[in-house]
């Protein structure tokens, strides 16, 4: 017990004070919350009612009615929140058969924000305590068939080599994480705070571990794989804890102290070695006919905007010749979303910087593993093939969409990543709508 108290002790408790508004200030800027119970708590595997007390500061003259209560809220599924009487929070904790196990409450009043950390003690004793001392992955988006953003996790005793190798000597936990928060534009790829837990089915739903053997796993020595049956990933502001048990019955507790934003370990990508353009002059081009496909991707991004994902090929019948445009155009969900079938008309601007609004914008063009182009590219097919030595990345300027006799008209004013101007119209038909939304 002393062992298991001096490893959470490790543990900080992140609170989170924000800048009042002018809101909250008008609702009573004398009123502070403070937690005056434990910020952390420990349970025995046989779980029990948790009582977590806190203060309103001159609470009593100042409280109407429209101020605002405290809300309690916890991800884990074993911690159910009873409700707020008294200026207490009551709650209960399940019973645990598993491995020990630990969850934050998360205490919300006006703009304050605190946490209460949650252990309980499993019918599992750990074995092996492992300090990382490294982080490392690389983040990759959400597929189609995925509600979950897909963050892939290296917890290291050495500097990780990249997501294939490692260094001989190193111990590694890996962990396939799929989270409710998109890392899209942000190219540091902090991992989101929260609880995760394994999820053999695979789901990639938000707050799980991708449960296959190949996905989460530990790997030691000459690059020997070990999977796991169960785990449980706990990450906060400066901190990821995770319990993980084996199919010998082991139980390997991992403790990582700093920051959350991984180091990328992605394969180098054409990006990496800019200018990915090898055009030497200006690109321009006049394309009437050929086809346009339009998929409609909801809050692909979790940017709180609709994605249109437009490719338009200047062969017709299928086939994958000429001049190929691919654009993510990202518009404001009040649009209708699929049923709204022309939501993507308007005029738009590409940015590599962070825009205020992301109302009728595209991001730049950009590389993922060397073939995959996202987001904003003139290109080139022969023979269905896209011919990378007339493949430009679109690093700036606007496409205007609009209707037109024959379809849609696309009006591009963009430049590359070699300076070159890329200017153009394509006008075709849509040929195919498709609604991959997984909202």
């Amino acid at each position: 017990m002393k062992k298991l108290l001096a490893l959470f002790a490790l543990c900080a408790i992140a609170l989170c004070s924000c800048e009042r508004s002018n809101d909250d200030q008008a609702q009573g800027s004398e009123l502070m919350l403070t937690i005056t119970s434990e910020q952390y708590m420990k349970f025995t595997e046989d779980g029990g009612e948790g009582i977590i007390e806190f203060s309103l500061t001159k609470a009593e003259g100042t409280r109407t009615e429209d101020t605002p209560a405290v809300e309690a809220t916890c991800d884990a599924e074993w911690i159910k929140i009873n409700g707020t009487v008294d200026n207490r929070i009551s709650f209960n904790v399940d019973p645990n058969t598993g491995a020990e196990r630990m969850a934050t409450i998360h205490i919300e009043y006006l703009s304050q924000s605190e946490l209460v950390v949650i252990s309980q003690a499993g019918g599992t004793t750990i074995s092996t305590t492992f300090t990382a001392t490294h982080l490392g992955g690389t983040y990759y988006g959400r597929f189609i068939d995925q509600r979950g953003y897909n963050f892939f996790v290296i917890l290291s005793d050495m500097q990780p080599e990249s997501i294939y190798t490692k260094p001989y000597a190193a111990t590694e936990y890996r962990f396939d994480l799929y989270s409710g928060e998109s890392s899209a534009f942000n190219y540091t790829h902090r991992i989101p705070v929260g609880t995760y837990t394994i999820d053999h089915r695979r789901s990639g739903e938000p707050y799980t571990i991708d449960g296959y053997l190949d996905c989460s796993y530990l790997l030691t020595g000459n690059n020997t794989s070990t999977p796991y049956l169960d785990a449980t990933l706990v990450v906060d502001e400066d901190s990821i804890i995770a319990d993980i048990k084996f199919m010998d019955g082991s139980v390997h507790r991992v403790e990582y102290h700093g920051s959350t934003v991984m180091e990328d370990y992605s394969e180098p990508t054409y990006a990496d070695i800019s200018p990915v353009s090898q055009y030497t002059s200006d690109i321009n081009f006049d394309v009437k006919g050929g086809t346009i496909s339009a998929y409609y991707r909801g809050d692909w991004f979790g940017i709180g905007h609709d994605n249109w994902f437009l490719h338009m090929i200047e062969s017709k019948n299928g086939g994958f010749n000429g001049v190929y445009l691919i654009f993510d155009f990202l518009v404001p969900k009040s649009l209708g979303g699929f049923d709204n079938k022309e939501g993507f008309v308007g005029e738009y601007t590409i940015f590599s910087e962070h825009p205020e609004s992301y109302d009728y914008t595209i991001p730049e063009g950009r590389l993922r593993d060397d073939s995959q182009q996202l987001h904003a590219w003139y290109l080139y097919c022969v023979n269905g093939q896209v011919d990378m030595s007339m493949a430009a990345p679109m690093k700036g300027g606007s496409v205007k969409v609009e209707k037109s006799e024959n379809g849609y008209l696309l009006t591009i004013d963009s430049i590359d990543d070699n300076g070159n101007k890329i200017q153009g119209t394509f006008e075709a038909e849509v040929s195919d709508y498709d609604n991959q939304s997984v909202e």
